[in-house]
Protein backbone atom coordinates (compact mmCIF):
# COMPACT_ATOMS: atom_id res chain seq x y z
CA UNK A 1 0.00 0.00 0.00
CA UNK A 2 1.42 3.72 -0.92
CA UNK A 3 1.99 5.85 2.32
CA UNK A 4 1.44 9.19 1.77
CA UNK A 5 2.97 11.17 4.68
CA UNK A 6 2.54 15.17 5.32
CA UNK A 7 6.06 16.80 7.23
CA UNK A 8 6.96 20.03 8.33
CA UNK A 9 10.21 21.15 7.62
CA UNK A 10 11.03 23.80 9.87
CA UNK A 11 13.64 26.45 10.20
CA UNK A 12 13.51 27.04 13.54
CA UNK A 13 16.25 23.81 13.73
CA UNK A 14 18.97 25.40 11.64
CA UNK A 15 21.23 22.65 10.29
CA UNK A 16 24.81 24.04 9.81
CA UNK A 17 26.77 24.20 7.02
CA UNK A 18 29.10 21.36 7.06
CA UNK A 19 33.15 21.81 5.22
CA UNK A 20 33.49 19.15 2.63
CA UNK A 21 36.53 17.98 0.54
CA UNK A 22 35.87 17.69 -3.29
CA UNK A 23 37.67 15.32 -4.89
CA UNK A 24 37.91 14.75 -8.97
CA UNK A 25 38.06 10.64 -9.35
CA UNK A 26 37.43 7.93 -11.92
CA UNK A 27 36.60 4.39 -12.14
CA UNK A 28 36.00 1.85 -14.84
CA UNK A 29 32.85 0.89 -16.76
CA UNK A 30 32.22 -1.85 -19.27
CA UNK A 31 36.45 -1.27 -20.01
CA UNK A 32 36.11 2.54 -20.35
CA UNK A 33 36.97 5.05 -17.68
CA UNK A 34 34.74 7.43 -16.58
CA UNK A 35 35.57 11.23 -14.53
CA UNK A 36 33.98 11.49 -11.99
CA UNK A 37 33.99 14.12 -8.59
CA UNK A 38 33.27 12.76 -4.93
CA UNK A 39 32.49 15.65 -2.44
CA UNK A 40 33.24 14.27 1.23
CA UNK A 41 31.79 16.06 3.97
CA UNK A 42 34.24 17.06 7.05
CA UNK A 43 33.66 15.19 9.85
CA UNK A 44 33.59 11.64 11.45
CA UNK A 45 32.58 9.09 8.59
CA UNK A 46 31.81 6.83 7.14
CA UNK A 47 29.08 9.22 5.52
CA UNK A 48 25.94 7.75 3.89
CA UNK A 49 26.50 8.45 -0.01
CA UNK A 50 24.40 9.96 -2.62
CA UNK A 51 24.62 9.18 -6.44
CA UNK A 52 23.18 11.32 -9.01
CA UNK A 53 22.02 9.64 -12.12
CA UNK A 54 21.77 12.02 -15.16
CA UNK A 55 18.99 12.88 -17.36
CA UNK A 56 19.12 11.95 -21.48
CA UNK A 57 22.21 13.17 -23.18
CA UNK A 58 25.88 13.86 -23.43
CA UNK A 59 26.13 15.51 -19.53
CA UNK A 60 29.26 16.20 -17.86
CA UNK A 61 29.08 15.60 -14.37
CA UNK A 62 27.64 19.04 -13.34
CA UNK A 63 25.10 19.00 -15.49
CA UNK A 64 26.45 21.62 -17.50
CA UNK A 65 24.16 23.70 -20.06
CA UNK A 66 24.21 26.44 -22.09
CA UNK A 67 21.15 28.08 -22.14
CA UNK A 68 21.56 30.10 -25.87
CA UNK A 69 20.00 29.50 -29.29
CA UNK A 70 16.28 29.55 -30.77
CA UNK A 71 14.49 27.16 -28.36
CA UNK A 72 15.65 28.80 -26.08
CA UNK A 73 14.82 32.06 -26.40
CA UNK A 74 11.41 31.17 -26.65
CA UNK A 75 10.96 28.66 -24.30
CA UNK A 76 12.95 29.66 -21.21
CA UNK A 77 13.53 33.61 -21.89
CA UNK A 78 14.33 34.53 -18.21
CA UNK A 79 17.50 31.85 -18.28
CA UNK A 80 18.81 33.03 -22.07
CA UNK A 81 22.56 32.86 -22.14
CA UNK A 82 23.07 31.65 -18.51
CA UNK A 83 24.69 28.72 -18.00
CA UNK A 84 22.87 25.63 -15.93
CA UNK A 85 24.88 23.56 -13.47
CA UNK A 86 22.63 21.59 -12.21
CA UNK A 87 23.99 18.58 -10.57
CA UNK A 88 26.46 20.52 -9.17
CA UNK A 89 24.43 22.71 -7.66
CA UNK A 90 22.71 19.72 -5.97
CA UNK A 91 25.91 17.80 -5.46
CA UNK A 92 27.30 21.24 -3.47
CA UNK A 93 23.68 21.64 -1.19
CA UNK A 94 23.38 18.07 -0.42
CA UNK A 95 26.97 17.57 0.52
CA UNK A 96 26.76 20.82 3.22
CA UNK A 97 23.92 18.91 4.31
CA UNK A 98 26.07 16.51 5.85
CA UNK A 99 25.86 13.57 2.46
CA UNK A 100 28.65 12.35 0.52
CA UNK A 101 27.61 12.79 -3.17
CA UNK A 102 28.93 11.39 -6.11
CA UNK A 103 28.90 13.05 -9.61
CA UNK A 104 30.17 11.41 -13.19
CA UNK A 105 30.30 12.17 -16.74
CA UNK A 106 28.31 10.24 -18.45
CA UNK A 107 29.69 7.57 -21.33
CA UNK A 108 29.14 9.84 -24.42
CA UNK A 109 30.51 12.73 -23.07
CA UNK A 110 34.26 11.86 -22.76
CA UNK A 111 34.00 8.68 -25.17
CA UNK A 112 31.14 10.32 -28.12
CA UNK A 113 32.60 7.38 -30.56
CA UNK A 114 32.19 4.06 -28.37
CA UNK A 115 30.00 1.47 -29.61
CA UNK A 116 26.66 1.99 -27.49
CA UNK A 117 25.26 -0.82 -25.63
CA UNK A 118 22.64 -0.95 -23.16
CA UNK A 119 25.09 -1.70 -19.99
CA UNK A 120 27.49 0.73 -21.40
CA UNK A 121 25.20 3.80 -21.88
CA UNK A 122 22.64 3.24 -19.45
CA UNK A 123 24.59 1.59 -16.60
CA UNK A 124 27.08 3.00 -15.03
CA UNK A 125 25.68 3.38 -11.67
CA UNK A 126 26.49 -0.30 -11.50
CA UNK A 127 30.11 0.91 -11.70
CA UNK A 128 30.16 3.96 -9.01
CA UNK A 129 28.82 1.69 -6.50
CA UNK A 130 31.25 -0.55 -7.17
CA UNK A 131 33.55 2.18 -7.07
CA UNK A 132 32.04 3.48 -3.29
CA UNK A 133 32.95 0.04 -2.02
CA UNK A 134 36.45 0.84 -2.38
CA UNK A 135 36.47 4.21 -0.22
CA UNK A 136 36.30 3.98 3.47
CA UNK A 137 34.97 7.36 4.12
CA UNK A 138 31.63 6.60 2.61
CA UNK A 139 28.73 4.30 4.22
CA UNK A 140 27.86 1.67 1.15
CA UNK A 141 25.08 0.43 3.20
CA UNK A 142 23.99 3.78 2.94
CA UNK A 143 23.45 4.41 -0.53
CA UNK A 144 20.83 6.85 -2.16
CA UNK A 145 20.32 7.09 -5.66
CA UNK A 146 18.84 10.21 -7.58
CA UNK A 147 17.81 9.28 -10.74
CA UNK A 148 17.09 13.22 -12.77
CA UNK A 149 14.78 12.49 -15.98
CA UNK A 150 16.01 9.55 -17.68
CA UNK A 151 17.95 7.89 -15.14
CA UNK A 152 14.86 7.95 -12.93
CA UNK A 153 14.32 4.60 -14.84
CA UNK A 154 17.15 2.71 -14.17
CA UNK A 155 17.99 3.41 -10.51
CA UNK A 156 14.87 0.67 -9.41
CA UNK A 157 16.41 -1.65 -11.92
CA UNK A 158 19.91 -1.19 -10.39
CA UNK A 159 18.42 -1.48 -6.91
CA UNK A 160 16.93 -4.87 -7.16
CA UNK A 161 20.76 -6.42 -7.33
CA UNK A 162 22.24 -3.77 -4.77
CA UNK A 163 21.21 -4.27 -0.96
CA UNK A 164 23.18 -1.51 -0.39
CA UNK A 165 20.93 0.89 -1.91
CA UNK A 166 18.58 2.40 1.71
CA UNK A 167 16.68 5.14 -0.26
CA UNK A 168 15.85 6.08 -4.27
CA UNK A 169 14.42 9.46 -5.33
CA UNK A 170 13.37 10.48 -8.82
CA UNK A 171 13.70 13.78 -10.04
CA UNK A 172 11.42 14.87 -13.05
CA UNK A 173 11.09 11.41 -13.64
CA UNK A 174 8.82 10.23 -16.87
CA UNK A 175 5.98 8.02 -16.15
CA UNK A 176 5.17 7.20 -19.74
CA UNK A 177 7.65 5.33 -22.27
CA UNK A 178 9.78 7.57 -24.19
CA UNK A 179 7.73 7.11 -27.59
CA UNK A 180 5.09 9.08 -26.12
CA UNK A 181 7.28 11.75 -24.69
CA UNK A 182 9.36 12.87 -26.78
CA UNK A 183 5.96 13.68 -29.77
CA UNK A 184 4.45 15.05 -26.78
CA UNK A 185 7.70 17.44 -26.56
CA UNK A 186 8.53 18.02 -30.11
CA UNK A 187 4.72 19.21 -30.60
CA UNK A 188 4.90 21.70 -27.65
CA UNK A 189 8.04 22.86 -28.91
CA UNK A 190 6.48 23.30 -32.91
CA UNK A 191 3.49 24.91 -31.12
CA UNK A 192 4.89 27.52 -28.51
CA UNK A 193 8.08 28.01 -30.47
CA UNK A 194 6.30 28.89 -34.02
CA UNK A 195 7.76 25.69 -35.59
CA UNK A 196 5.85 23.17 -38.18
CA UNK A 197 3.55 21.79 -36.46
CA UNK A 198 2.56 19.17 -39.22
CA UNK A 199 6.23 18.28 -39.34
CA UNK A 200 6.21 17.43 -35.84
CA UNK A 201 3.16 15.05 -35.74
CA UNK A 202 4.72 13.66 -38.28
CA UNK A 203 8.22 12.89 -37.13
CA UNK A 204 6.41 11.83 -33.75
CA UNK A 205 4.47 9.23 -35.61
CA UNK A 206 7.33 7.91 -37.34
CA UNK A 207 9.29 7.20 -34.09
CA UNK A 208 5.99 5.37 -32.60
CA UNK A 209 6.13 3.21 -35.49
CA UNK A 210 9.79 2.39 -35.11
CA UNK A 211 9.33 2.32 -31.01
CA UNK A 212 6.29 -0.59 -32.11
CA UNK A 213 8.57 -2.58 -34.23
CA UNK A 214 11.16 -2.86 -31.81
CA UNK A 215 8.90 -4.03 -28.78
CA UNK A 216 7.46 -6.34 -31.65
CA UNK A 217 10.23 -7.77 -32.76
CA UNK A 218 10.02 -6.59 -35.87
CA UNK A 219 13.49 -5.48 -37.25
CA UNK A 220 17.04 -7.25 -37.85
CA UNK A 221 20.66 -5.95 -38.45
CA UNK A 222 19.91 -3.71 -41.16
CA UNK A 223 17.04 -1.75 -39.40
CA UNK A 224 18.50 1.64 -39.31
CA UNK A 225 19.77 2.95 -35.57
CA UNK A 226 17.45 5.64 -34.27
CA UNK A 227 19.45 8.56 -32.73
CA UNK A 228 21.94 6.63 -33.35
CA UNK A 229 21.22 3.64 -31.36
CA UNK A 230 20.26 0.60 -33.19
CA UNK A 231 17.18 -1.39 -32.64
CA UNK A 232 18.96 -4.17 -31.07
CA UNK A 233 19.56 -1.83 -28.16
CA UNK A 234 16.46 0.18 -27.84
CA UNK A 235 14.76 -3.36 -27.50
CA UNK A 236 16.96 -3.85 -24.15
CA UNK A 237 16.33 -0.37 -23.18
CA UNK A 238 12.57 -0.53 -23.40
CA UNK A 239 12.63 -3.92 -21.25
CA UNK A 240 13.84 -1.70 -18.67
CA UNK A 241 12.47 1.28 -19.17
CA UNK A 242 9.06 0.55 -19.90
CA UNK A 243 8.82 -1.43 -16.37
CA UNK A 244 9.64 1.84 -13.93
CA UNK A 245 6.71 1.06 -11.64
CA UNK A 246 7.40 -2.68 -11.49
CA UNK A 247 11.09 -2.16 -10.92
CA UNK A 248 10.20 0.51 -8.08
CA UNK A 249 7.89 -1.92 -6.93
CA UNK A 250 10.45 -4.85 -7.18
CA UNK A 251 13.29 -2.97 -5.56
CA UNK A 252 10.95 -1.99 -2.49
CA UNK A 253 12.96 0.72 -1.45
CA UNK A 254 12.03 4.30 0.12
CA UNK A 255 11.10 6.32 -2.54
CA UNK A 256 10.30 9.88 -3.41
CA UNK A 257 8.92 10.92 -6.42
CA UNK A 258 9.40 14.80 -7.34
CA UNK A 259 7.54 16.70 -10.01
CA UNK A 260 7.83 19.72 -10.72
CA UNK A 261 5.13 22.64 -11.80
CA UNK A 262 6.67 23.83 -15.04
CA UNK A 263 8.37 20.72 -16.53
CA UNK A 264 7.42 20.80 -19.72
CA UNK A 265 9.84 18.06 -20.95
CA UNK A 266 8.11 15.93 -18.05
CA UNK A 267 4.56 17.53 -17.37
CA UNK A 268 3.98 16.42 -13.84
CA UNK A 269 0.44 15.84 -14.32
CA UNK A 270 0.83 12.88 -17.22
CA UNK A 271 -0.77 9.91 -16.13
CA UNK A 272 0.39 10.86 -12.32
CA UNK A 273 -2.64 8.58 -11.15
CA UNK A 274 -2.09 5.64 -13.20
CA UNK A 275 1.83 5.63 -12.16
CA UNK A 276 0.43 6.28 -8.53
CA UNK A 277 -1.62 2.86 -8.42
CA UNK A 278 1.39 0.98 -10.43
CA UNK A 279 3.53 1.84 -7.41
CA UNK A 280 2.59 -0.05 -4.74
CA UNK A 281 5.20 -0.13 -2.07
CA UNK A 282 4.85 2.80 -0.01
CA UNK A 283 6.50 5.87 -1.43
CA UNK A 284 6.12 9.45 -1.59
CA UNK A 285 4.80 11.89 -4.39
CA UNK A 286 5.44 15.25 -3.90
CA UNK A 287 5.30 18.35 -6.47
CA UNK A 288 7.02 21.41 -6.64
CA UNK A 289 5.62 24.43 -8.60
CA UNK A 290 7.17 26.69 -10.78
CA UNK A 291 10.25 24.40 -11.40
CA UNK A 292 11.54 23.99 -14.77
CA UNK A 293 13.14 20.46 -16.04
CA UNK A 294 16.25 21.76 -14.78
CA UNK A 295 15.05 22.37 -11.36
CA UNK A 296 15.52 25.70 -12.01
CA UNK A 297 12.81 29.18 -11.52
CA UNK A 298 12.10 31.06 -14.69
CA UNK A 299 14.85 33.51 -14.37
CA UNK A 300 17.28 32.36 -11.33
CA UNK A 301 19.81 29.68 -13.18
CA UNK A 302 20.35 27.67 -10.22
CA UNK A 303 18.47 24.91 -8.56
CA UNK A 304 15.94 25.99 -6.21
CA UNK A 305 16.59 25.27 -2.66
CA UNK A 306 13.09 24.01 -1.94
CA UNK A 307 14.39 21.03 -4.42
CA UNK A 308 17.48 20.20 -1.90
CA UNK A 309 15.38 21.52 0.95
CA UNK A 310 12.58 18.62 0.14
CA UNK A 311 15.56 16.06 -0.70
CA UNK A 312 17.58 16.71 2.65
CA UNK A 313 14.24 16.76 4.97
CA UNK A 314 12.85 13.27 3.57
CA UNK A 315 16.18 11.86 3.80
CA UNK A 316 16.77 12.79 7.74
CA UNK A 317 13.40 10.92 8.50
CA UNK A 318 15.05 7.57 6.60
CA UNK A 319 19.09 8.31 6.42
CA UNK A 320 20.56 10.90 8.88
CA UNK A 321 24.08 12.44 7.64
CA UNK A 322 26.79 11.19 10.47
CA UNK A 323 28.21 14.69 10.03
CA UNK A 324 25.58 16.22 11.94
CA UNK A 325 25.48 16.05 15.31
CA UNK A 326 23.73 18.65 16.53
CA UNK A 327 20.62 21.30 16.15
CA UNK A 328 20.67 24.81 17.11
CA UNK A 329 16.90 25.05 18.56
CA UNK A 330 14.93 28.63 18.80
CA UNK A 331 12.80 27.36 21.24
CA UNK A 332 9.81 29.43 20.08
CA UNK A 333 7.22 27.80 18.64
CA UNK A 334 5.45 24.62 18.68
CA UNK A 335 4.10 23.48 14.96
CA UNK A 336 2.02 20.53 14.25
CA UNK A 337 0.10 19.21 11.41
CA UNK A 338 -3.29 17.18 11.72
CA UNK A 339 -4.41 16.58 8.24
CA UNK A 340 -3.21 19.67 6.58
CA UNK A 341 -4.81 21.77 10.25
CA UNK A 342 -1.73 23.68 11.26
CA UNK A 343 -1.94 24.42 14.71
CA UNK A 344 1.18 27.02 15.90
CA UNK A 345 1.61 27.38 19.45
CA UNK A 346 3.81 30.30 21.03
CA UNK A 347 4.98 29.87 24.35
CA UNK A 348 7.04 33.26 24.85
CA UNK A 349 4.85 35.57 23.00
CA UNK A 350 1.93 36.50 21.40
CA UNK A 351 1.19 35.84 17.93
CA UNK A 352 -0.18 38.55 15.85
CA UNK A 353 -0.70 36.91 12.28
CA UNK A 354 0.55 34.43 9.79
CA UNK A 355 1.09 34.80 6.15
CA UNK A 356 1.45 31.38 4.14
CA UNK A 357 3.05 31.94 0.79
CA UNK A 358 4.37 29.51 -1.51
CA UNK A 359 7.77 29.33 -2.24
CA UNK A 360 7.46 32.30 -5.39
CA UNK A 361 6.18 34.25 -2.48
CA UNK A 362 2.66 34.69 -3.76
CA UNK A 363 0.28 35.31 -0.78
CA UNK A 364 -1.56 32.23 -0.29
CA UNK A 365 -3.05 32.31 3.20
CA UNK A 366 -3.58 35.38 5.87
CA UNK A 367 -4.22 34.92 9.41
CA UNK A 368 -4.77 37.97 12.15
CA UNK A 369 -4.54 36.27 15.11
CA UNK A 370 -3.04 37.84 18.78
CA UNK A 371 -3.34 34.60 20.98
CA UNK A 372 -0.65 32.45 21.76
CA UNK A 373 -2.32 29.75 20.12
CA UNK A 374 -2.68 30.05 15.97
CA UNK A 375 -4.48 27.73 13.47
CA UNK A 376 -4.81 27.79 9.62
CA UNK A 377 -6.36 25.57 7.49
CA UNK A 378 -4.47 24.19 4.74
CA UNK A 379 -6.46 21.30 3.66
CA UNK A 380 -7.60 22.73 0.40
CA UNK A 381 -3.98 23.73 -0.32
CA UNK A 382 -2.35 21.48 -3.74
CA UNK A 383 0.53 19.13 -2.84
CA UNK A 384 3.64 21.97 -2.13
CA UNK A 385 6.24 23.21 -0.03
CA UNK A 386 5.02 26.56 1.25
CA UNK A 387 6.52 29.14 4.13
CA UNK A 388 4.83 30.19 6.90
CA UNK A 389 5.65 34.02 7.79
CA UNK A 390 4.90 34.23 11.83
CA UNK A 391 5.23 37.06 13.20
CA UNK A 392 4.86 38.07 17.24
CA UNK A 393 5.21 40.72 19.70
CA UNK A 394 8.52 38.95 20.00
CA UNK A 395 9.75 39.44 16.37
CA UNK A 396 9.23 37.02 13.27
CA UNK A 397 10.17 33.43 11.85
CA UNK A 398 9.70 31.88 8.92
CA UNK A 399 8.77 28.23 8.79
CA UNK A 400 8.87 25.90 5.83
CA UNK A 401 5.94 23.50 5.47
CA UNK A 402 5.57 20.58 3.22
CA UNK A 403 2.21 19.27 2.50
CA UNK A 404 1.11 16.42 0.63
Amino acid sequence: MRTIYTFLLLLLFVQPIIAKTSLNVTFTHDGLTVNARIQIPDGSGPHPVIIIGPGSGANDKDGTIPMVGGNVACLYPGLLNNTLTPYKDLSEALSDSGYAVLTYDKIEFTHPTTTISFYRIWMPIKSAIAYLKTRNDVDTNQIILIGHSESSGTIPYIARTEPGVKALISLAGPRRPIDSILPYQMVYIAQTCGGDVNMAIAQGQQIQQYCADVRNGNYNSSTPPMFGVSAAVWDNYFDVMDSVAINYNLAAKSTLFIGLGDDFNVPVATELTRFQAEVTIPADFYTIPGLNHYMTTATVPTVAEVVTDTIVHWLRGRIYPASVTSRESGGVFNISNQDNLITVNSAKATIKSIHVTDMSGRLIRNSECMDRSCRIDMSDAAPAMYILNITTTAGSKAVKVALQ
